[in-house]
C-alpha cells in the first residue's frame, strides 16, 4: 500500500510521526503527484483543501484522497474526510485519537485505512452543520473558558502552575460526572438554584470584565433552565 502526505503543519507532522512509529513507509510531497495509487493525505489549511482535492483526483484516477477539514464539503467516490474530533498539535499521539470518517462507503478504502493503525468510526457521506458546531463548542469554548479561568485564578494570587492543576482536575472530574450521571452530574450554584450567589458573582465579575460577566450570566441561565430555576 502506498501512502503519500502533503502538509507538515500540526496534523501532518503528527500523522507522519504516527506512521514512522508504526514502521509504515510514506512519502512526504510538496505538490500533487500524478498517476499514483494508494492513499494521499492532504493535511492542509481549510482554504486550500478543495483545490488540492480536485487536482489530486484529476491527476490520479486510482488514488484515494483524505482530508481533515470538517468545514469543507467535497463529494467524490474517492475523497474522504477523516476528522480528528480533538485539538491536534505536532506532538499529539494519534494512537489516542478517535477519528470520524465521512464519504461514500468504500470497504476497500476502509481496509487500507485500518492498516495504518488509525482509529476511526465510519459515519455517513458528509457531516451536517451541527457536527462542526459541536466540535467548536466542545473544543474552542472549553479552551476559551479555561483561559479566562486561568486569568481569574492568577489575579486571585494563584501561580500559573497551581492554577493549571486546579483547572485540569475540575474540568476532568466534571466531565466524568456528566458522562456517568447525565444532568445530575452538573453541580454549582445554577444547578442548585442559588440565585443570590450567582448574582453576587455576576456583579463581581462585571467589575473586572463586563463581556465575560454577560457570558457567565447567559451560560448560568441556560444551566438553570435545565433545572427549572430562574436566576434573572
Amino acid at each position: 500500500m502506498n501512502i503519500f502526505l502533503i502538509g507538515q503543519g500540526n496534523v501532518g507532522t503528527a500523522l507522519s510521526k504516527f506512521l514512522q512509529v508504526r514502521g509504515i513507509n510514506h512519502e512526504i510531497l510538496e505538490t500533487v503527484p500524478e498517476n499514483r495509487e494508494g492513499i494521499l493525505f492532504l493535511a492542509v489549511s481549510d482554504s486550500g483543501v478543495k483545490t488540492l482535492l480536485e487536482e489530486t483526483l484529476r491527476k490520479n484516477p486510482e488514488i484515494f484522497a483524505v482530508h481533515f477539514s470538517a468545514a469543507t464539503h467535497f463529494e467524490s467516490e474517492r475523497a474522504f474526510l477523516l476528522h480528528p474530533y480533538s485539538s491536534i498539535n505536532k506532538k499529539t499521539e494519534l494512537n489516542q485519537i478517535l477519528f470520524t470518517l465521512w464519504g461514500k462507503k468504500n470497504y476497500t478504502f476502509e481496509e487500507m485505512l485500518k492498516k495504518t493503525g488509525l482509529d476511526f468510526v465510519y459515519c455517513t457521506v458528509t457531516p451536517g452543520p451541527l457536527y462542526h458546531t459541536s466540535a467548536v463548542i466542545s473544543g474552542n469554548f472549553t479552551q476559551f473558558f479555561a483561559l479566562q479561568t486561568l486569568k481569574l485564578l492568577e489575579s486571585s494570587g494563584f501561580s500559573k502552575e497551581v492554577s493549571e492543576k486546579l483547572i485540569r482536575q475540575l474540568v476532568n472530574s466534571s466531565l466524568d460526572n456528566i458522562f456517568r450521571n447525565g444532568i445530575k452530574g452538573i453541580t454549582g450554584p445554577a444547578a442548585r438554584g442559588e440565585k443570590e450567589v450567582l448574582l453576587n458573582e455576576i456583579k463581581s465579575l462585571s467589575e473586572k470584565d463586563e463581556k465575560l460577566a454577560e457570558l457567565f450570566k447567559s451560560v448560568n441561565e441556560a444551566i438553570s433552565s435545565l433545572f427549572s430555576s430562574d436566576i434573572s
